[in-house]
């Protein structure tokens, strides 16, 4: 009788899967595409060595353990929001006083978050994983951005370290979030933060409103409004019909008193200023002043159909 050949399904293995509540924190290298283009790929190589081994240690330090390295940027997580912010400004100051690395005029930004994850084999999954990628996003060359959730878990004399920079629309999350910046450099020399209510004043009175007009229809975007969506996709809240456009094209959102365009297209997004500017963005910000036009897709032309004509109308 023939012996019945065993089959190895790949993947199929026991899982060990647990939810616990932890801080998440990405540190991300600024500028490492510059490194390697200036200081050529071996030099470039051992500068990044020796920033993720420095960031790590300082994990490591702070009872945190580094998930991944993804490129140039580190996972971590930690068991609480103070070791963890503990070491975010830990980390900062590590990389500008490294000895070796002061030549170079090294910058890292970092975002983290506190919340329930899941932990499953040697990943982690959840909110608080995306909210904390997002706030590296938004974060600049050597900030810490978090979220007021996060500092509500912080002792107080580590939260009075932080400034609100405003509430913010998260991708995923219903309600704006307040967003946090962590101040490491000159604790001594903080000054009192707008409160929530002042902030939602004072963007009111920096810009009104948004107004769009594309194709003899006007649309109208409120700074209370949830971020406005153009692209291809039925379910924008600015369509645009044209091979071109991809689906999610570009978001709309208002921080800080200012609407800002984001692209996450595939062939960009094209405007042109008042004074006859033109600007040119990829999978970057950009922030709407004044009035202009915006062409998804393709460069502005007086004779294309698909020209969006906008106005920032002041209060």
């Amino acid at each position: 009788m023939k012996a019945r050949k065993q089959i190895f399904v790949p993947g199929d293995r026991t899982t060990t899967r647990h939810q616990v509540a932890a801080t998440v924190l990405f540190a991300d290298i600024c500028g490492s595409t510059q490194l390697f283009e200036e200081y050529g790929n071996w030099q470039a190589r051992q500068i990044e060595s020796r920033i993720l081994e420095l960031l790590k240690g300082k994990t490591a330090e702070f009872d945190g353990t580094v998930i991944k390295t993804i490129g140039d940027e580190i996972m971590s997580r930690f068991p609480d929001a103070e070791r963890a912010m503990n070491a975010a400004c830990e980390m900062q100051t590590v990389i500008k006083d490294d000895s070796y690395l002061m030549e170079f005029n090294i910058s890292i930004k970092i975002g983290l978050q506190h919340g329930p994850v899941l932990v499953e084999q040697d990943d982690l999954f959840g909110d608080a994983v995306n909210v904390a990628a997002r706030m590296v996003s938004l974060a600049k060359a050597d900030q810490i951005i978090t979220t007021r959730e996060t500092v509500r878990q912080l002792p107080d004399d580590l939260a009075q370290l932080t400034r609100s920079l405003g509430r913010s629309w998260v991708r995923g999350k219903q309600d704006e979030m307040e967003i946090v910046e962590v101040l490491w450099q000159e604790p001594s020399s903080l000054t009192q933060v707008v409160s929530i209510e002042q902030e939602e004043e004072l963007r009111c009175v920096l810009v009104a409103r948004l107004i769009l007009i594309y194709r003899g229809a006007t649309f109208e975007v409120m700074p209370s409004s949830r971020g406005f969506t153009l692209g291809r996709g039925e379910k924008s809240n600015l369509v645009v019909d044209n091979d071109r456009v991809s689906r999610s094209h570009a978001e709309i959102q208002f921080r800080q008193g200012k609407f800002i365009l984001a692209d996450g297209s595939t062939n960009g997004t094209y405007l042109l200023m008042e004074n006859g500017t033109r600007f040119f963005v990829q999978r970057e910000e950009f922030t709407l002043h004044d009035r202009g036009v915006i062409c998804l897709g393709r460069a502005v032309a007086n004779h294309s159909p698909d020209l969006i004509h906008y106005e920032c109308v002041q209060a």
